[in-house]
């Protein structure tokens, strides 16, 4: 039993680990052509350099913002699961007890 708990927190660890390392698909590249793009469809005049560091910037808060609520989500599922287990360590200890007991009832 013991072995599925920590083979299952190796497990929670290893989707944490693996999430917050996911990279961001959005490059400067794209945001250069994307804001190039919508320049050109616009009929009002604009300085591309300046909506593209504003893009850029906005996207760095977005991503900040995402990796600290995983990092909340990841943890809240770190306690949801140490409650769990330790709730399952308990009713494991609890069943040895009772199994005890009922063999020192049980006549020989």
């Amino acid at each position: 039993m013991r072995i599925i708990v920590w083979a299952s927190f190796v497990v929670i660890l290893g989707l944490y680990l693996f999430a917050t390392q996911v990279p961001v698909s959005i490059t400067p590249d794209k945001v250069a052509e994307a804001v190039s793009d919508a320049v050109s469809e616009s009929q009002v005049p604009v300085d591309e350099d300046i909506v593209e560091q504003v893009v850029l910037r906005s996207l760095e808060k977005i991503d900040a913002g995402q990796r600290t609520r995983l990092t909340y989500l990841f943890a809240a599922y770190i306690v949801v699961w140490l409650v769990f287990m330790l709730y399952v360590l308990r009713l494991e200890q609890q069943q040895q007890v009772l199994d005890q007991r009922l063999a020192q009832l049980e006549p020989p």
